[in-house]
């Protein structure tokens, strides 16, 4: 019995180096939670003494368990708060993207080329007639137009390359999702005996969890058999794994023949997170207020949208609750927004530059309306034949430059629902040679609205009218729905501003967004630091107090080897020389 007591000591020590050794060999092993042995009694024997009384020896050590050392509710939280900082950091990315698209204020902005075409329009209005003039203003106009195109196509560029990055995280989380089940399975089988603890396993499948947490919002839960079962947090809260069985997210297009997805629930083919609201249903806006600001997947589709949006786009399909503005906090798909804006503000430009410059031209273009100064780059109308003035100017007669300046004026009003700011560019007739005679800046009509005479090339009427609807305050985002005579609700709210005013406005609210994502990254940041923090200062490995350890272990075992020796000494005497 002494000798089994003894062995049992021995075997404890050794045990208890063992799992110090581990943990020092762990400890710069990313997610690694420190173990400790635990012991207790093996129980006690009745030894039956002289006199009638009885006494107990005790029997010796047993290991009771190898644990973590881990703080679950810490666990919870700290995933908690990675939802909620993962979320707010790749919106801040997507605001600082946009940013250095638009590259505002000191860079190669477009309010440096705004001010630049201004200013080149008042030096025509000296000299309208001026060849220098014209030329200069019809290259100013090409250089705005072509900033314009850069930054849409810019930010459609970086919608393409926020749907690569969504493809990636759906093949992550599916993934990971993979890799619980089968850290499931091994520390089912480890732990069936009811005594080992798979540690390590269990190690890896909080890391697993902790990465998780970034991409989406879950809710997950420990079972009795050792598994963990895992579901998104919210209101379908579908079960990611449950009972050993994985539902895989799958990704499907927003719309046929898009080049975007969006990803959905396999086995019912319900949207992951649902953005598509009705005029009669309420859906929350993704806001810290709403509780529903959580994961870098959900911000990725926030960012990017269902659509590359453009002027014909509608303001419903840009809220996320089309019964309030999308001006409202979390309300909009943030990229899709900004495009719809910048082409609200860029065809304003181009059609009151079209409408102001719709006069005659100059030179042998004297008394035929010149074409429009922006068109469409493809699916346009096509333009009035020349042919016939081109040919022989001296032999035309009044009835055909009469029939080419009405079809000329027909094609300013047809080509007006093809320009967006992506299918926008300066008429090619006004950019070959010769093209600045083209440029209508002689009235058609004089100021008591009596026909013009179209040799007054030096008239400045028309160039002023383009200047003082410039600076002019106008009313934005008035327009209603011809259907119901309402403007949608969806709508941004309105401004009276003039057009440098309202892109100063427009760069203004997304540095505003871009220091509130920051702010909420940094806040949040803190939050998941200090829960972190706090886990670790429990779970983390400190090579001091495992020294101690070792040397305590040290110590027992080589007093159980000496009292091992003792015993192995009087047995020796016992059995062979007495």
């Amino acid at each position: 019995m002494n000798l089994t007591t003894t062995v049992s000591g021995l075997t404890a020590a050794q045990k208890g180096l063992m799992v110090t050794g581990h943990n020092l060999a762990n400890i710069n092993t990313p997610g690694y939670t420190r173990q400790q042995l635990l012991q207790h009694e093996t129980g006690y024997r009745d030894v039956r003494k002289y006199g009638g009384y009885t006494q107990q020896v005790g029997m010796g050590v047993s290991e009771t368990e190898i644990r973590q050392i881990r703080d679950n509710f810490a666990d919870e939280r700290y995933r908690q708060e990675n939802a909620k900082l993962s979320f707010y950091q790749t919106q801040n990315t997507t605001i600082n993207e946009i940013e250095t698209i638009l590259d505002e204020p000191n860079g190669e902005s477009l309010s440096k080329v705004l001010d630049a075409f201004w200013g080149q329009t008042q030096k025509l209005a000296t000299n309208p007639a001026g060849l220098e003039e014209r030329m200069t203003f019809i290259q100013n106009a090409n250089v705005l137009i072509k900033k314009v195109n850069y930054i849409q196509e810019s930010l459609q560029d970086y919608q393409t390359n926020l749907n690569m990055q969504i493809v990636s995280m759906v093949r992550r989380v599916n993934e990971l999702v993979d890799e619980i089940h089968t850290l499931n399975e091994k520390i089912v089988e480890e732990e069936l005996n009811g005594v080992a603890n798979a540690n390590d396993y269990r190690d890896k499948r909080n890391n697993a969890l902790d990465e998780l947490s970034g991409y989406i919002d879950i809710n997950y839960a420990e079972q009795p058999d050792s598994t963990v079962i895992v579901k998104i947090s919210g209101s379908n809260g579908t079960a990611l794994l449950e009972g050993g069985f994985i539902t895989k997210i799958d990704l499907e297009q927003t719309a046929p023949k898009s080049p975007y997805v969006n990803p959905i629930i396999r086995n019912t083919g319900d949207a992951l997170f649902d953005f598509t609201v009705t005029s009669d249903t309420i859906k929350e806006a993704v806001t810290a207020a709403n509780g529903n600001d959580s994961g870098a997947l959900k911000a990725l589709l926030i960012s990017r949208g269902s659509i590359p949006a453009n002027a014909a786009t509608e303001w419903d399909d840009i809220a996320i609750n089309d019964n309030y503005s999308v001006d409202a906090e979390g309300n909009s798909f943030i990229i899709p927004e900004l495009q719809k804006k910048l082409d609200v503000f860029t065809k304003e430009i181009v059609m009151m530059m079209n409408e102001s410059f719709s006069g005659y031209g100059v030179g042998l273009e004297k008394g035929i309306i010149g074409p429009p100064i922006f068109v469409p780059i493809y699916k346009a109308p096509a333009a009035p034949d020349m042919t016939k003035i081109a040919v022989d100017m001296n032999n035309i007669t009044q009835a055909d430059i009469d029939a080419y300046n009405y079809e000329m004026q027909q094609y300013y009003t047809a080509i007006e629902p093809h320009l967006t700011a992506m299918n926008i560019e300066v008429n090619t007739k006004l950019l070959a040679e010769g093209g600045y005679n083209h440029l209508g800046t002689v009235p058609i009509v004089d100021s008591d609205g009596n026909p013009n005479n179209p040799g007054n090339i030096g008239s400045n009427e028309l160039v002023q009218d383009f200047l003082t609807k410039w600076g002019e305050p106008k009313t934005w985002y008035d327009e209603v729905d011809p259907a119901t005579g309402v403007k949608p609700k969806s709508t941004p709210k309105s401004k009276f501003l003039n057009v440098t005013d309202f892109y100063a406005e427009l760069v203004t609210d997304i540095g505003q967004k871009g220091y509130i994502y920051s702010n909420k990254a940094a806040e949040k940041m803190e939050a998941v630091e200090s829960v972190n923090n706090e886990r670790w200062s429990m779970s983390a490995i400190s090579q001091d107090e495992e020294l101690s350890m070792m040397m305590k272990y040290q110590y027992a075992y080589n007093a159980s080897a000496r009292m091992l020796t003792v015993l192995d000494g009087m047995m020796d005497v016992v059995i062979n020389k007495m």
